[in-house]
């Protein structure tokens, strides 16, 4: 508590006292808060700027941490003003006081999901004409396995679904969703356009997160140097930049899982299944996995076990699914599209199959997994490959291209 108010009179004096911000006031309809918003001095030109967010359900920063020092919880409305307020005008301090003070509170749905809406309020957009999914995890499980959400989407593409993946390079692990598909020579840094192109002709496409979250970045001196885990360690599944509507979330302990799906829900979203198997932000075979999901026009969340065993899938244990660097995962990867069985291609089917089910592309996941197994074993897998790989090729050259 000590610390946190130091934080806080700290950061809240350098917001007074700071020469590139004054305090902005306007007048609020009757009934409403009142909402005062730090403003960057070269924003205070216009009147469009000067007025910009002043009615919203927020505070100021100093009123922020005064608020969670409290152990206040943020509304959405809230939560989403203090991030747009925070990165409009970024202050370190500010920042590691508002995400360890929200960590000693305990983080809500309103609050991940209002952070989530600025995150995408910022973020580069991809347009798609069919509904898309993703299959995506948190990452922090410490495992090391290979890359089985990355795997899962390639064989769920060639199952038939469109998939619009979501990554980044590895962060806690060895080997990042981004790294093993640089490794099996995907072009993972394309724009808007080249992933439309990628859905249209593979069904799968690649946003690399530092691209399409260009806020990220400021962010991310702060989170190297807090070294604990905050909300934006959950924030990264619900940034899809296509904005997926179905979906796979694994988390990397059932401690949030509810969490988690609750800001799924706030966020709308048609269907969506937060998963966490034996210590994997991701299902297993290796043992039941614990599921929270999500469905849109329910208001409650439906929680229970999911045994792949009775999906026709052997138990296996964790050294099964042990992976190393890009270079080694993707060998592994290649050889599950090439149709080779085992521990690896268990998984990769189970998580495809389910997902398959979330979108609604499978009437129920012993169908979907009938249907990853079908295609994998066929090799399709591969074939999905090859013509991401080419289709990537092809859109960042041309992205290249048009800058020269």
């Amino acid at each position: 508590h000590k610390l946190s108010t130091m934080l806080a009179n700290r950061t809240g004096q350098l917001a007074a006292s700071s020469p590139r911000t004054r305090c902005v006031s306007t007048p609020a309809p009757r009934g409403t808060p009142a909402f005062r918003i730090t403003v960057p001095q070269k924003h205070l030109g216009t009147q469009h700027r000067s007025t910009i967010a002043c009615r919203a359900a927020g505070m100021q920063i100093r009123e922020v941490l005064e608020h969670l020092i409290e152990r206040k919880d943020l509304s959405e409305q809230q939560s989403e003003a203090m991030l747009n307020t925070l990165l409009d005008d970024f202050s370190a301090e500010q920042a590691a006081a508002l995400l360890v003070l929200l960590r000693a509170k305990g983080e809500t749905p309103e609050e991940i999901a209002g952070m989530a809406r600025a995150m995408l309020g910022k973020a580069l957009t991809v347009e798609t004409s069919v509904p898309v999914v993703d299959i995506v995890g948190t990452g922090g499980d410490g495992i090391g396995s290979v890359n089985i959400s990355t795997g899962a989407s390639i064989v769920a593409a060639a199952a038939g679904a469109h998939i619009a993946k979501t990554g980044n390079r590895s962060v806690s692990s060895m080997c990042g969703s981004a790294d093993v598909l640089e490794a099996l020579n995907v072009s993972i840094d394309l724009g808007p356009k080249g992933v439309e192109a990628c859905l249209r002709e593979a069904r799968v496409g690649f946003m690399y997160a530092p691209r399409y979250h260009p806020a990220m970045k400021a962010m991310r001196s702060v989170r190297g140097a807090l070294k604990v885990r905050t909300a934006f360690n959950l924030l990264g599944p619900l940034l899809n930049p296509a904005g997926a509507q179905f979906g796979l979330v694994g988390v990397y302990s059932t401690d949030i899982s509810e969490l988690m799906a609750g800001a799924l829900m706030k966020l709308g979203l048609k269907k969506v299944l937060v998963v966490h198997s034996s210590g994997l932000d991701e299902l297993t075979p290796m043992a039941p996995a614990d599921i929270v999901e999500v469905t849109a026009g329910s208001k409650e969340l439906k929680r229970y076990s999911l045994d792949p065993k009775d999906l026709g899938i052997p138990r296996c244990e964790v050294k099964d699914l042990a992976g190393g660097d890009a270079a080694q995962n993707a060998r592994i990867l290649m050889d599950v599209f090439g149709g080779a069985q085992g521990p690896v291609a268990d998984a990769l089917n189970l998580n495809a199959g389910v997902a398959l089910a979330a979108a609604q592309i499978a009437p129920d996941p012993a169908t979907g997994v009938a249907m990853a197994q079908e295609v994998q074993r066929a090799g399709k897998a591969g074939g999905v490959l090859e013509r991401w790989i080419e289709t990537s090729k092809r859109e960042a050259a041309a992205e290249l291209g048009a800058q020269s």
